[in-house]
């Protein structure tokens, strides 16, 4: 099993130091990165974005990533449109947040790793979003975008100019008065500031396509190509008036072809390519070499086109299957500027590699997927098992070995309009695993004895969840199950006995009010306790009659719900309850409730190794960010790590395996895949050297200038600062003299890899 970016964040509990550690650890079979972008300057360092809301980077041409950069402005934020600044030195992207006025061009300069400059679209209130942009090579103040925006059932769009880095903006394209036809690019030429190119696409008016090009920063507009769909443009990097364009998605209105002009788009010939027929018949890409403009890659709906003569003659691979580990449809490409024969191309599936100019592809593995489904482990003596989702399936890992299985996983060439399947482990019967999938034909209910090798279908139900599955200890081929719908008055719950496979026995049981179930315990004496709602119950007799246990938690309103209940095995009478209003504790087997908390909490676990210690978290929803929250004194007290701290991952799923001193939480994330998060529960503080065993110094701390390190029994091998957010800023090999001069004044965690592969951490203090 890979292990994925490892950032350390210092987090202050209880006014000690605890330490975390940040791993992306999921599978690399389903890695998703898109905009994957060569670094100029630094040999074989790679960025990309995933699909959500991180940049991530390769020092190792793909090999391996770690995160760079986090976008914090909310639940739902993604980072598009990554390109290299002209000259090399930062980062630019379109940062967005569906129906909100949080929609941005950001300028990320790479050797201070921070936000230099931030562009609001002017029109941001609209709910408005980047589809392109582009900057001037010579000035970053200069910026040509593209927007679109809802209006009512429809869209419309703008184009915007700023010459002043965003003090002031001019709108100098509006779909409105140009016939309702959108744009699919915009370009800046890279010799003049002021002359604009606007490819343009489909309208509703049956007027299409063209090309608009302004000499005067778009006041006035001179029309070429009328008629013709087109998409891509780009500047030849060694002859700025050599111009090539591509055609777009027409669905059959313009001819597929590549446009080339060499007098600064004042004329325009079709280049001799002959293409091979697919779906949309479109071209994407248009990329240059910038170290060796002879070499050219166009990438098309069903094929690539290279040139290695600056366009004169083409070689066209074709890509006839629609293949999810393979070429179909390119986004975006770039050459590697210290080796011309290695290109990154972002295709619609996954990233590819190519080492031969583009001839031949492979799949560039990542852990950074979306993590669908839920979480869930089975814990009991030497089986140790974990099952997270993805691709509407689920990967199986064996905790003892690391060995991950993946098991219904639907190919991402396979449009799917249902939620998923779902998945629980039992917590009774090793290896053994419930799942449930959902369809308009109706929902089925399976187990399987051997974490999901072979499959037994235990119920057709039409309900669109399974919200709840329990074990009874005396009985484990016997289970109850709960189901819910849309509505709370559509929950069940029912009673399903496997004995015989073959004759498979299915009870409905009465329950006590109709509203959704969301944890179901069973104990050995088959006393079932479970919240319906905002309430608890009990039944003595197998659910024939119910007991209402709900004594303090009359804060809970109609519009809350009881998201989790877990008893404490380590202490049979205490128990504990997650609701949108927090935490509440009982201490006499869920008689009487106390609250402890009072935000939303979605999950609520207890340590099974060390008594007191506990484990929660917040999911991320409309009103809330993932946060991990935990207690050492039995829930009296509790502290939370905020999303920030977490990097900002969206999340609706987590696990957490204990251990004496620790807790490990399994996160599955919307964008990063599946994120491990283990706080060590028994650091105080972080030791000095000279002091007992310490083998460690730092000094001096506070600093300014140079940090000094000083090791007991070995020399330092690579030295690394983060913020506390967990950006890294600084990266040092063989040397026990850090000059921290450049870095901001603030607080950075020291991560040391001594000669003997021993790591050690210390927080200190940049004056």
């Amino acid at each position: 099993m890979k292990k994925f970016t490892l950032l350390f964040v210092v987090i202050f509990i209880f006014q000690s130091a605890v330490y975390a550690q940040f791993e992306v650890t999921g599978s690399d079979d389903f890695g998703r990165l898109f905009d994957v972008t060569y670094d100029a300057n630094v040999p074989n360092k790679v960025y990309a974005v995933t699909l959500g809301n991180h940049i991530v980077v390769s020092e190792d041409n793909g090999a391996s990533w770690d995160i760079l950069y986090s976008l914090f402005i909310g639940q739902g934020a993604s980072i598009r449109d990554l390109k290299l600044s002209p000259d090399g030195t930062a980062l630019t992207f379109s940062a967005y947040l569906p129906n909100s006025s949080l929609n941005e061009i950001r300028i990320y300069d790479i050797a201070t790793a921070a936000i230099v400059k931030s562009f609001p679209l002017p029109n941001r209130m609209d709910s408005a979003y980047v589809t392109s942009y582009d900057f001037y090579d010579g000035d970053t103040d200069i910026l040509l975008v593209d927007t679109n925006f809802p209006v009512g059932m429809s869209t419309e769009g703008k184009t915007f100019y700023t010459a002043d880095g965003g003090n002031n903006w001019n709108m100098i394209y509006y779909t409105n008065d140009h016939d309702t036809v959108f744009l699919n690019d915009v370009a800046i030429s890279p010799n003049n500031p002021d002359k604009f190119f606007l490819t343009r696409g489909n309208g509703s008016t049956g007027v299409d396509g063209g090309l608009f090009v302004s000499e005067d920063a778009g006041q006035t507009w001179e029309e070429k190509l009328p008629g013709i769909i087109l998409d891509p443009i780009s500047f030849d990097p060694a002859n700025h008036q050599h111009v090539l364009m591509g055609t777009g998605i027409s669905f059959g209105g313009t001819v597929e072809n590549l446009y080339k002009s060499i007098d600064g788009g004042e004329n325009f010939n079709i280049v001799p390519i002959t293409w091979t027929a697919g779906i949309l018949d479109c071209i994407n890409v248009i990329r240059f070499n910038e170290n060796n403009p002879s070499q050219i890659i166009v990438l098309e709906e069903n094929e690539i086109a290279i040139s290695e003569d600056g366009g004169n003659t083409w070689e066209n691979f074709v890509y006839p299957d629609d293949d999810p580990q393979s070429y179909y449809y390119g986004l975006q490409a770039s050459y590697n500027p210290q080796n011309s024969e290695e290109i990154f191309i972002s295709a619609n599936y996954v990233p590819l590699f190519s080492s031969d100019g583009g001839e031949t592809l492979s799949w560039s593995k990542s852990p950074y997927f979306v993590s669908t489904g839920n979480i869930d482990m089975y814990l009991n003596g030497a089986n140790a098992n974990l099952y997270y989702g993805v691709q509407f399936g689920y990967v199986h890992r064996d905790l003892n070995t690391g060995t991950d299985t993946p098991y219904d996983i639907v190919p991402l060439n396979i449009f799917s309009n249902t939620p998923g399947q779902t998945q629980y482990a039992d917590k009774i019967t090793p290896n053994r695993v419930y799942t449930f999938s959902s369809s308009f034909m109706g929902s089925s209910l399976r187990m399987s004895n051997d974490n999901g090798a072979t499959e037994s279908e235990l119920l057709m139900i039409f309900a669109n969840r399974l919200t709840a599955v329990a074990t009874f200890p005396n009985a484990p081929q016997t289970i109850l199950a709960a189901f819910g719908g849309f509505e709370r008055s559509e929950t069940q719950l029912k009673r399903i006995d496997f004995s015989d496979i073959n004759n498979i026995s299915v009870t409905d049981i009465t329950l006590p009010s109709l509203d959704y179930i969301h944890e179901i315990l069973i104990d050995t004496t088959g006393k079932i306790i479970m919240p319906v709602g905002i309430e608890v119950y009990s039944s003595m007799d197998g659910g024939t009659t119910w007991t209402n246990n709900s004594s303090g938690l009359d804060v809970l309103g109609a519009n809350d719900l009881i998201f989790d209940l877990q008893r404490d095995a380590l202490d049979n009478n205490r128990m504990a309850l997650a609701s949108s209003k927090g935490i509440f504790m009982s201490e006499d087997g869920g008689e009487n409730w106390m609250r402890k908390t009072t935000s939303l909490v979605f999950n609520v676990a207890f340590s099974t190794e060390t008594e007191g210690a506990m484990m929660a978290s917040t999911y991320s929803s409309e009103f809330s960010e993932f946060t991990l929250h935990y207690s050492t004194d039995g829930g009296e007290t509790w502290a939370s790590i905020n999303n920030e701290q977490l990097l900002g991952i969206g999340s609706g799923s987590s696990s957490y395996l204990f251990g004496e001193n620790s807790v490990t939480a399994f996160i599955g994330s919307f964008d990063l895949g599946l994120v491990e998060y283990t706080v060590d529960l028994n650091v105080a503080g972080i030791p000095d050297f000279g002091n007992g065993d310490k083998e460690i110094a730092i000094y001096p701390n506070p600093a300014s200038e140079v940090l000094n390190i000083s090791l007991k029994n070995s020399r330092v091998n690579r030295v690394t600062l983060y913020t506390l957010l967990g950006a890294k800023v600084l990266d040092r090999e063989d040397t026990s003299r850090v000059d921290i001069s450049n870095l901001a004044v603030g607080t950075y965690l020291v991560r040391v890899l001594d000669s003997n592969r021993k790591l050690f951490f210390k927080k200190i203090v940049k004056q």
